[in-house]
């Protein structure tokens, strides 16, 4: 489960970067509404 939200977490870094600007925002929002759907206690 570690690798699976280290992964998800690098993944949304990685598209926040590519983004840019208020993108980094947007992807960080992003990665914490997806930990939280697979189910970070």
């Amino acid at each position: 489960m570690l690798v699976v939200e280290l992964v998800i977490v690098l993944l949304a870094i990685f598209l926040g970067a590519r983004l840019g600007g208020i993108g980094i925002g947007f992807a960080g929002g992003l990665g914490v509404l997806v930990l939280a759907m697979i189910g970070v206690k």
